[in-house]
Order: C-alpha cells, then structure tokens, then sequence
C-alpha cells in the first residue's frame, strides 16, 4: 500500500509538472467517458431502471396478433381476453385496459385529461399501491356505484396542489362527479405506447364496470396485462395461450380465424421502440472512448522518449520490468481517473441536455440522475480505460536497452521499430472505429433525408390542428347523434367566418395524430370472404371541406354534398389503395358494408381521393374509408383550419369560438401540422442528430490522433530527413514519403473499419427507411471523405519535414 501511494503521489507530481500534456489527455478522456456516461445513464433510466410494480420480471402484456395482416401486438377484444382469463393455467391473474379521454369541467381552466379504464384488479395484478388513499376494490366494477377516480401524482400536485386531503374530494369528468379515492405515487405509470388510443402518459383511472355485453365478440381496441405464475416461464406462458386461441379459431371463426396470441415482457414493451436506438448510441460511444484512448496513449509513448533514462536508472537500481510497469499503470489509471472526474462533471450537464433536446415522452422521462449505479459504471469505465490505454505505453517504455540509454548522448529507443509500430497501430484503430461511426451516420442521415422527402399525400403547411371531446353520457346536452353533429357543424361554420381561416373543417383522427378505428368490410355483389380473409380498411369520419382544406386531390367521382353531410345518407368516399386493391376496374357506384355496428348497411362509393399517410411516413399507406359525420357521430373531433398566415395567430380566435358555443368544452392538443409531421420522426432525427455529433467528435480525434502520430515520427526522423536533403532529395520527396507512410496507415484503418461497418451497419436496419445497410455509395463515399481529412492531417507534417534544414539535421540527436 505504502509502494502504491508513492506511486500516485509521483503520478500527480508528473502530471503538475506537464500542465500540457496532461490538459490535453484529460480532455480526450473526459470526452469519451463523459459521453459514455451520459448515454449509459439514459440507458439506466430507460432500460434497466427498476419499474415501479411488484416482481416485474413476472409480468407480461398479452396481445392478440393477426398472421394474415401482419400484425404481431394488435389490441385485444374483452370477449377473447374474459375467456383467456377463465382458460388459462399459466397466470395468476389479469386485467383489461384501455386509454381514452375525458373533460375536467366546471373549472376556471377546463382541461381534456388522458386516463385509463381499467379492470378493478389492474393494480392488483402490478402489485402497485396508493401513495394516499387506495386502489380500486371489487366493489368499483359493479354496475350502478359511485363514481370514482384516481389520479397520478403530477395531476394531483398541479390541479390539486398536492393537497393532502384531496381524497373523498369531487371532480367533475364529462360531465359527471367522480370522487377521488387515491393517489398513485410518483414514479407509477402504465404507458403502452403501441396501444395507446391518446398517444401519451395517463394522470387518471377510472374502473370498468363489469358489463355482460362484453362477452359478445366484437370490437378489438383494449389492452392487457398478467402476472405469470411463480416459476412459470415466457414460453410455457406463450404455449398455454397458444392452444387457447386454437381452439377460439374452430369455435369462433367468423371472429377469431387467423387471430392468435402475443405475450410480450412488460419491460420490453415498455421501452418499446427507444431500445435498439440507444443500445446503438451506447457502442457509438464506446468507439469515441477508443479513439479517444489511442490518442492518449499515442500520447504516452510519445512521453516515454524523454523517460528513458529515468527508467533506466530505476532499473539500473533493482527495479524489475514488472515494478516498472505497475509504475506506469498507476500514473495511466490516475489520469484516466481525472478524466473520469471531468467526464462526470460533462455527463451531469450531457444527460440535462439529452433530455431537452429528445422528442416529448420518447425516453419517458424528465430528469436523469446520476445514480449509485452511473457511479460504478463511470468508476469501472475509468479504470478500464486507465488500463486500456496504459499497457502498450507502459510494456514498451519498459522495454529499456540499459547500456545503450544510460549512454552520454545515447539514442532514445522509443523512436525505434516497435514504438513506431505500436503507434501506426493506434492510427489504423482510430481510423477504422471513425469509419465505422461515419458510415452509421451517414446511412441515418440518407435515411432521414429520404423520409423527410415522403409526401404525405397532403399540403402541410398552414394547417391549425386542435382536438375536442363532448361528453356523451346519458343526460348530457351531447347525448344524442344529432346533438353531437350539429355542435360540430355550428363550430366548423363560425371557424370558417374567422379572418384569416381559408377553409375550416373536422376529422375523428387526423394524420399523424396516433391510432384511428380500422374494421372489416364486405363488398356487395361479391361472395362471402372466408373467415379470416375478410379485407379490412382505416374508417375515416370526416366534416364537409375535409379533403379541400387538406389539399387531399380527389380523382374520380364527387365529394359529400351538403345533404349527404348533414344526414344519413350511406354514402362513402375511399382512397386510392381500397380502390386499386379490391375495385381495379372502377370504385365509383359500388357498394360495401363497413362493420362498425352489428348490423351493417351498405354505403355506396361515391368518389376516390389521393392515398394520405396518416400513421407516419415510413409507414405503408393502408385502404381507407371516408363517412361524412352523420354516418358515425363521433363525439371526439379535430378541428382543421387552412389558414392564409402562420396558423398560430388562429389558436386565441379558435378557443374563443368553441367556448362561445360551450364555455366548459377544452381545447387540447392545439398544434400545426408541420409540428404533427415534424414529431412523427423525432425518434430518427434524435438518433440520426446524436450519431453526427459523435460521429464528428470520432472524426476530430482521428485527425488530431493522425497528425500526432506523424509529427512525431518526423521529428524522430529529423536526422533521416536531413541526410535525404543532403543527398539530394527534394522538397517534394520528402512531402511524398511522410505522405505515402501516413496513408499507408490510413488505408490499412479503411479496409478493416469498411468490413467492420459491413457486419455492424445491420444493427441499424430497423431504424433505416428506403437505405440499405450496405448501402455502397455511403460506404464509398464516406471512405473517400475520411480519406481527404486523414490526408489533410498527414499533410501538416509532411511540409513542416520540408522546412528541415540539412547542416542543423546532420548535427541532431
């Protein structure tokens, strides 16, 4: 212990000494492990935090899934999930789920709320417990109780100021008093995004009360979760429930005939899509620490050429080869050990920016601290580091030839044959990991060009978007079909009259603004479909001036007239895919019936209009129906507004409008279209943004790696030049033969860093649109652009070789 301290106290009286040097080394670290740190603490926060339920690793999502449609996650139906429920052997329990909407009313601020109804046992089955107050019981899924509610811990500081009295207090939600009865703690939330009807975290539940209705087969939009029981594993889970769904296809194939069952580990499908995309970043940063170690330990044996007879006099006094390198381990791991410290201090502000500058709810979270396992991770990274950068340095300076060092005047051996090796080694690393940070990121940036070029079927730009939601309970002034259209219909004419506005007009579900219903059809004249190969469409509810105000082109046929839009009429309007796919011919004049009721009726098709990509741009554009208002009257509508100007200046007149036709209805989600379409691609530009930044930071290391390397090795071979000036050798000679060494490295670093890329670049697929892997023209591309930048950073040297003048040369040692 007493060695090791003299060992760390030598180590910073070097490191004071070399101001420098030792600037310069803590900077490169601090870099790669401040970023690996930031990084790894997202990836803590979002993949490996402990979710907040009782023994999570038992919990799963259930899924129904469709072979013939390709959908592996699909909402489920109550009627298929009450009869898992009672079949299955595998669970200790389940419970249903579904988000939806509901007004906070008659309040100062009315406030559309996101929430979940849920099953009565549904915190039961997370094993989740009140933080005031308590969950649901059973006496909550009965039909005909008090209404009751609970709420997160963010509505209940907000909207209640974190009263803590709050519990037996009255809400009025669409309309109708609910009771508070607990509060959910903190960090409690139940965010599935892939089956989330709102497309955001949830600040309040509601129980379901048990009603027989559900058993009938109809409808699939709910989710679901379990608890496996205790030493039940995923797969015997997946088998139990696969045997169910066979036997649901023979006894109900008009409803379950190509349907069957997904079950998913609650973790995963919680950290849904954000996984691959960060584990991504994650070695994207772990290359930049490599580099970053390369330089510093070019660094190193650079320094080592003036310890040499330090450490030969060490030697020379008993000091063996191993004490040696312990000597200089410990002197790498304590700068590794400051960079660590810096890098912390950058990971404390990196991951604050992280967060702000990541789309809305796509990490799920809104600080990050640096937890006891961010301080072990960044401790370990150091410690690695110190080592991974100090041992080449440290088995070469050891190496000491002591009869030829001790010598007066004797040679530094660092400048001989294995340094230089060593150091032609750091660069052909360092080029090959930026290679393959560059190529990644240029394939993100061809991909996200490539999807920003999409055209979503419609004119974006100067489109106000803004939902509203009637409550429609019994007894309600929205109660009734008519009562709910004609609001409607009032709104969009009072919208259209506001300076400014070009076209107003409303959609159950606009493009981009998450999940909208989807259902079976049949088509008149034509046989039955077999089950399960029933074709299946989007259903669109749409308000007169829809498809003008959007700039959606219509190609054949007629819009809705005024009557058809203001009256049953069975009457609908279908896109280009439903046409081409099932009515090749001509659409026009035939009919289907869309299974949005039980008892369907069939509705003529009375125009075909462009394809519109509303799930998101990379996504296949899917048949669609189009029903004016009256054929479904929706209580939840987004209004559209074209407007001559920037749209935001319509947001104070539309909330005025709405509130002059009720003063208790909010306005939610009031946004443009280009920032609607601008979000649906977040995640790519977040991911494609960060792999530029480290890619550059690679990029930048590598230069400042190669250029070091070289210009040590010209000034080690300042007596070589000056001989070859001598002898005759040009200015342009010597330019070329600096050159020619540097490159040659150079190339060696392209060849393995482009068969690297080759086999990791397939990590990116799943984030890539219309770009391929190995997209060659990147590949070639990328490689001729870090070419010309190493080549810059080998001609610096190069020229200041020329300026060697051959007397001062011939005399150098």
């Amino acid at each position: 212990m007493e060695t090791l301290i003299q060992d760390i106290r030598y180590g910073l009286r070097l490191m004071i000494k070399r101001p420098g040097f030792t600037a310069i080394a803590v900077i490169a670290l601090a870099l790669g492990i401040g970023a690996n740190t930031a990084i790894f603490s997202v990836v803590n926060a979002v993949l490996l935090r402990r979710l907040p339920y009782r023994e999570p690793s038992r919990l799963v999502m259930v899924w129904e899934n469709n072979r013939n449609r390709g959908r592996s996650r699909n909402v489920i139906s109550p009627a298929n999930f009450l009869d898992w429920r009672d079949q299955n052997s595998v669970f200790d329990d389940m419970a249903m789920f579904i988000d939806f909407r509901f007004n906070l009313t008659n309040v100062d601020d009315p406030e559309e709320l996101p929430a979940q109804v849920a099953q009565v046992n549904l915190f039961d089955v997370l094993g989740a417990s009140a933080e005031l107050g308590h969950t649901f019981g059973p006496e909550n899924g009965e039909q005909g109780r008090d209404n009751v509610v609970m709420l997160s811990h963010g509505l209940w500081q907000r909207r209640f100021g974190g009263d803590p009295d709050v519990v037996g207090k009255t809400m009025l939600l669409n309309g109708e008093a609910n009771t508070v009865i607990g509060v959910m703690p903190p960090d409690f939330q139940l965010y599935v995004k892939q089956g989330s009807l709102i497309g955001k975290p949830v600040e309040l539940w509601l129980p379901w009360p048990y009603n027989p209705q559900a058993r009938i087969r109809r409808g699939r939009a709910w989710m679901s979760v379990a608890r496996m029981k205790p030493g039940v594993t995923l797969e015997q889970a997946q088998s139990d429930l696969d045997s169910i769904a066979a036997r649901f296809e023979e006894q109900y194939p008009e409803f379950d005939k190509g349907w069957g069952v997904t079950v998913v580990p609650l973790r995963e499908q919680l950290v849904g899509d954000v996984k691959t995309p960060l584990l991504i970043l994650l070695g994207a940063v772990g290359f930049v620490l490599l580099i970053a170690c390369a330089n510093v330990a070019s660094l190193l044996l650079a320094r080592a050429a003036s310890r040499q007879k330090e450490i030969a006099v060490r030697s020379a006094l008993g000091a063996g080869r191993g004490r040696v390198i312990r000597q200089l381990l410990t002197e790498s791991v304590l700068l590794a050990f400051v960079g660590g410290v810096a890098g912390l201090l950058l990971a404390q502000w990196g991951t604050d920016f992280l967060v702000a500058l990541s789309p809305k709810d796509l990490l799920g979270i809104d600080r990050i601290g640096l937890d006891r396992r961010v301080l072990l991770f960044t401790a370990g990274v150091s410690l690695i580091t110190g080592l991974i950068f100090g041992m080449a340095p440290a088995l070469a300076a050891s190496r000491t030839n002591l009869n030829e060092t001790l010598k007066e005047g004797g040679r530094d051996s660092s400048g001989g044959a294995s340094s230089q090796r060593i150091r032609g080694a750091f660069v052909v690393v360092e080029v090959a990991l930026a290679l393959i940070l560059l190529i990644g990121c240029g394939l993100m940036i061809k991909s996200l060009w490539r999807l920003q070029a999409v055209s979503p079927g419609f004119d974006t730009s100067k489109l106000l978007t803004a939902r509203l939601l009637l409550p429609a309970t019994p007894g309600s002034r929205y109660a009734t079909d008519s009562q709910r259209t004609q609001f409607f219909k009032q709104l969009v004419e009072r919208l259209q009259s506001l300076p400014g506005v070009r076209d107003a007009t409303a959609v159950d579900a606009q493009p981009f603004g998450g999940m909208g219903s989807a259902t079976g059809f049949t088509i008149t004249g034509q046989p039955t479909p077999a089950p399960g190969e029933k074709p299946v469409c989007d259903v669109r509810v749409i308000e007169p001036n829809y498809f003008r105000a959007m700039g959606i082109p219509l190609l054949e046929g007629r819009e809705f007239t005024e009557r058809e839009a203001a009256q049953v009429s069975r009457v609908v309007i279908v896109n280009q895919a439903l046409a081409d796919r099932y009515f090749p011919g001509e659409a026009v004049g035939k009919k289907i019936a869309i299974e949005m009721s039980d008892n369907p009726v069939a509705s003529e098709i009375i125009g075909v209009v462009g394809d519109v990509k509303y799930t998101g741009l990379d996504v296949d554009v899917r048949p669609m129906v189009y029903w004016p208002h009256p054929e479904l009257a929706r209580a939840f509508m987004t209004l559209v507004l074209r407007t001559e100007s920037d749209p935001m200046t319509l947001a104070g007149g539309l909330r005025r409008e709405v509130q002059a036709l009720d003063s208790n209805q909010p306005v939610a989600d009031l946004r443009t279209m280009d920032q609607l379409m601008s979000s649906s691609i977040a995640r790519t530009k977040f991911s494609a943004m960060l792999l530029v930044t480290f890619a550059g930071v690679a990029l930048i290391l590598a230069a400042v790696g190669i250029y070091g390397v070289m210009a040590y090795s010209v000034e080690q071979r300042t007596h070589e030049i000056g001989i070859r000036m001598a002898l005759g050798a040009g200015r342009g000679d010597v330019v070329a033969m600096v050159v020619r060494q540097g490159m040659l490295l150079v190339g060696v670093g392209v060849v393995i860093g482009l068969g690297a890329a080759w086999a990791l670049t397939r990590f990116l697929s799943s984030l890539l649109y219309q770009v391929s892997a190995t997209d060659m023209t990147s590949f070639l591309s990328i490689s001729i652009a870090l070419g010309i930048v190493a080549l810059a950073a080998n001609l610096i040297p190069a020229f200041r070789a020329t300026r060697v003048d051959p007397m001062v040369a011939l005399r150098y040692e």
